[in-house]
């Protein structure tokens, strides 16, 4: 194994690599350009790799739930003062057994796809093994260093020979593309498969029948305020809530979130959010990079699950992504045996450990290993969600019926405030015949005039809330 900076030949070129490690982004900030240029110029172009991201992320996220004392550890390859490469980690302390131990692993673990050092075409195995130099020597010495979802291509995982390294690897979940080569929406729906349509088909009508049922899209960052308020309001009845994973579980999180709608981040955001009565139960957030989408977020009111809003903000989705001409919709890691059902591509990808021979984290392992033996258990990724499986049920809407979604007049108005000032901004704001013809397929008179429907109030007031009435199938 070479020592970082040592002369190395490739061809007939000779290379003096340089690899500097920068503990914090002021420091880095210098290099910010040209990071930025590197990634949209390497192999894969990768939104979750610009200099904008990982600050907002360091600064933003929260560290605790990965140990203590977290340091950054971000790696610049230089050749004669150019920029060939860069990647981001960090180090934290766990306790193994009582005792402190070192883990290093990427800066990004979450809400990204497949992190990786960004290299120059052509020198990404070169920039790779020098990076691995370095950090096999980092002080202080770390005893694992753990490579989160990576692919065939992973550079860092196996390690080069020669090391005293014991590695484990083991499937994580695949990351999924849904890519866009249909002309239009239709001719996508029309590809799904006949029983998937049906379903889909059956529950947009009954959901388009509930009330009035609108769409608010906006990547106007005048709008993003307004519209975040909104999408954050369906969390509270969200499964995401009670399992901990919604955007307002920490400040941290939320701080994150609103750090990627800033002018400076070179993803562009979008925020579209679904409002029944007023009311929002849906909602999904993508970003645009390098000709794809990512969806970054989605959320719905469990409530309203089997009216299926979650899939309306998907087809919507798809539809932004095909009708913007991107080159692919990513819905990044995760429960594949729902997204292969959209017609998504999957890559298969991996967890990576490399423990040094004899720490604690190995010995443990080791311990783990020996058990499994004993006493076997599968490592095979559940086919369900397992977080939503484990909390409580929601009380569903019914049709026909008064909405459980009891709100209070305030609450009512403030929603009122935020749609106007949504629409004050520029984007896409379809009503529900609007919303209807913007579908793949026929609905079969849902969406007509309201005249046609169930005579009854959209919403009784009283004198300390509203209560939103669900209008029966017609």
């Amino acid at each position: 194994m070479r020592a970082a900076g040592e002369q190395i030949s490739n061809g007939s070129a000779e290379y003096l690599m340089e690899v500097r490690c920068y503990r914090n982004f002021d420091a880095l900030r210098e290099w910010r350009s040209k990071i930025n240029a590197l990634n949209l110029a390497s192999i894969r172009p990768d939104p979750f790799a610009t200099f904008e991201f990982y600050e907002n992320y360091w600064r933003n996220y929260d560290f605790s739930v990965d140990g203590l004392d977290p340091q950054l550890v971000f790696l610049i390859a230089c050749e004669a003062g150019k920029l060939v490469g860069y990647a981001a980690f960090k180090s934290v302390t766990q306790k193994v057994c009582g005792l402190k131990a070192r883990k290093l692993e990427y800066l990004v673990l979450h809400d990204s796809d497949r992190p990786h050092p960004v290299a120059q075409r052509g020198l990404e195995a070169l920039v790779s093994e020098e990076f691995f130099a370095y950090l096999a020597g980092l002080r202080p010495r770390w005893s694992l260093f753990e490579l989160q979802q990576q692919d065939a291509t992973s550079p860092l995982f196996p390690p080069p020979a020669g090391g005293h390294y014991a590695i484990r690897r083991w499937p994580n979940w695949d990351t999924h593309t849904i890519p866009t080569r249909w002309p239009h929406l239709r001719a996508y729906f029309g590809a799904l498969q006949k029983k998937f349509r049906n379903n889909l088909r059956r529950q947009m009508r009954n959901l388009l029948n509930l009330g009035k049922v609108e769409l608010l899209s906006s990547d106007d960052p005048a709008a993003m305020p307004a519209l975040f308020e909104l999408y954050c309001a369906i969390e509270a009845h969200s499964w995401k809530n009670q399992a901990g994973l919604s955007i307002v579980t920490n400040p941290n999180r939320t701080a994150y979130f609103r750090g990627l709608m800033t002018l400076d981040q070179p993803m562009r955001i979008s925020l579209q959010v679904l409002l029944c009565d007023g009311v929002p139960i849906a909602g999904l957030m993508t970003g645009e990079f390098d000709n794809t989408l990512y969806a970054l977020h989605i959320v719905y009111d469990d409530r309203f699950s089997q009216y299926a809003p979650g899939s309306m903000m998907l087809l919507m989705g798809v539809r932004r992504a095909i009708a913007a001409g991107h080159d692919g919709l990513n819905l990044l890691g995760g429960f594949g045996y729902y997204k292969s059902s959209w017609l998504a591509v999957n890559t298969p990808t991996f967890n990576g450990q490399i423990y040094r021979a004899g720490s604690i984290f190995h010995w443990r392992r080791m311990f783990g290993d020996l058990k499994r033996r004993v006493r076997p258990e599968s490592e095979q990724l559940a086919g369900f969600n397992a977080s939503r499986r484990a909390t409580l049920p929601a009380q569903k809407v019914r049709q026909g019926d008064v909405s459980i979604a009891t709100q209070d007049a305030a609450v009512l108005a403030r929603y009122a405030e935020l749609i106007v000032d949504v629409r004050n901004c520029s984007g896409e704001f379809l009503n529900s015949n609007e919303l209807v013809a913007a579908l793949p397929f026929d609905i079969n008179g849902a969406g007509e005039d309201s005249a046609t429907r169930l005579p009854a109030k959209r919403y009784e007031v009283a004198s300390t809330h509203v209560e939103g009435v669900v209008l029966a199938d017609a």
